[in-house]
């Protein structure tokens, strides 16, 4: 597990008992997705650029997604 926090490093800051630090990165990264989507729903509709920002925003969804969930597990850790 510690192999994959250096590729995450907002969810490696979290300390087990540091709510303040934990809402801190779960609100960065529901922010982070809900602007992807917003941007993709905007430039969605250009045709080449279209497909290419889809990918690239789903990918950056999952790597949201695998964030918070590190975060959540880095939280619970005892």
């Amino acid at each position: 597990m510690e192999k994959v926090y250096p590729f995450f490093p907002l969810s490696a800051g979290v300390e087990p008992g540091n709510p303040k630090r934990f809402v801190l990165t779960l609100a960065i990264y529901l922010v982070a997705c809900g602007v992807l989507r917003v941007l993709c729903a905007i430039l969605g509709w250009i045709p080449l650029v279209g497909w290419l920002l889809e990918l690239i925003f789903s990918l950056m969804g999952i790597y949201c997604v695998v964030g918070l969930v590190l975060a959540i597990v880095k939280f619970c850790e005892k």
